[in-house]
């Protein structure tokens, strides 16, 4: 079984309220949610950028 972490970030209330939108209209059961998901994407794009590089 993996082990899961919380982390917090903070955000300014127009942000909040961007990320609660965004997150309503592609259908995610929270934005929290939706950011996992669009941070992990975008790390799996970073760490793919520089692998590409070393080759």
């Amino acid at each position: 079984m993996n082990k899961t972490y919380s982390m917090s970030i903070r955000v300014s209330e127009e942000e909040l309220n961007k990320l609660k939108q965004a997150a309503k209209l592609e259908s995610y059961s929270s934005y929290s949610e939706f950011v996992r998901r669009i941070a992990l994407k975008e790390a799996n794009r970073v760490i793919k950028n520089y692998q590409n590089e070393e080759i």
